[in-house]
């Protein structure tokens, strides 16, 4: 049987994503799902229990997914910081939709997720970052003269951006941000932060 919940729920994501929460009606999702508009009342009753849907059935377990990586990467912080970057590079390659969506939801005035997204998952995610970064310096990995939250800062803007900008960073520099090139982008981004961060020898 057709999941017609799960099928809305990705459409709602794309449309969000592409019109933004207040330019998408439930019409346009249903039309963009193929179902009937009487469909999205029955399993959401409105646009904003859709919007809850996404960012619970498809925007959590993926920021769910950046804290596993890490974990998995043990005690080791270069290991962690590393687990980091290729987990976010990967996701964020993957599901174009993400960045697409912070801009318009999270990083507009008025954007639907402004405060939503920082509480639940971009607060957890840079003390993840910063727990990292400061277990590096304790170990001596890394440098210690540099601030923990601005090097945080740094991992997530160098992640991040290519994602944010991808049609400028296609257009203006010739960079492919799709899943084929993930792995050359976290090459990049390692030999980067680890040039900057790392405590020499």
């Amino acid at each position: 049987m057709h999941d017609h919940r799960e099928t809305l729920i990705d459409a709602a994501r794309e449309q969000f994503a592409a019109h933004g929460f207040a330019a998408t009606s439930l019409r346009q999702i249903a039309l963009a799902a193929k179902v009937t508009p009487a469909l999205t009342h029955y399993y959401f009753k409105d646009k904003a229990g859709l919007l809850d849907a996404v960012v619970e059935d498809r925007v959590a377990p993926l920021a769910q997914g950046l804290g596993v990586a890490v974990k998995a990467a043990g005690p080791d912080p270069v290991a962690a910081l590393r687990a980091f970057v290729h987990a976010y590079t990967t996701t964020a390659s993957k599901n174009p939709w993400l960045p697409r969506l912070i801009v318009r939801e999270v990083l507009s005035d008025g954007g639907a997720l402004r405060t939503t997204f920082p509480e639940r998952f971009a607060g957890g995610m840079a003390a993840m970052l910063r727990g990292v970064v400061q277990a590096g310096q304790e170990r001596g990995d890394f440098r210690a003269d540099l601030d923990p939250s601005e090097v945080a800062m740094s991992v997530l803007s160098l992640c991040i951006f290519p994602f944010l900008a991808a049609p400028l960073v296609n257009m203006a520099l010739g960079i492919d941000t799709s899943p084929k090139h993930a792995d050359a982008l976290i090459s990049h981004h390692l030999a980067v932060l680890m040039a900057g961060i790392a405590k020499s020898p």
